[in-house]
């Protein structure tokens, strides 16, 4: 069974999406065709959100989500972790803009805090 696949099921185990979601997310895996089509272009299929997050040029996260389970991915990443000293990152923000077909950096934080330097970066190829 393929990743995508599991991370489906697992989402739909732990309440994360709704039996009618999961059934839309495995039906676009199964047909890619679909998820084109709803998505607007017949190129998302083929992208990814890429989510990085680097610590003084140490990777501490490195997430790579294909543009059909986005809005499960997600929903799957914890409430606190996006949250950048404060500034929380809105996912519905976030999906909006891949539903528009936003291409590139949707996310640019950068922080210096005590000499140590984080950035957060969230973009689509």
């Amino acid at each position: 069974m393929s990743e995508e696949r599991l991370t489906v099921l697992s989402a739909l185990k732990e309440g994360k999406v709704s039996a009618e979601e999961a059934d839309k997310l495995l039906g676009q895996l199964e047909d890619p065709k679909k998820s084109s089509e709803s998505a607007g272009s017949n190129t998302l299929t083929k992208k990814f959100l890429r989510i990085r997050v680097t610590d003084s040029e140490d990777t501490n996260v490195n997430i790579n989500i294909p543009i059909a389970l986005a809005e499960v991915g997600l929903k799957m990443v914890p409430k606190e972790k996006l949250n950048v000293k404060g500034q929380e990152i809105s996912i519905d923000h976030i999906l909006d803009l891949i539903e528009e077909g936003t291409e590139g950096e949707l996310v640019n934080v950068d922080i210096t805090e005590k000499g140590k330097e984080t950035k957060v970066r969230m973009y689509i190829d």
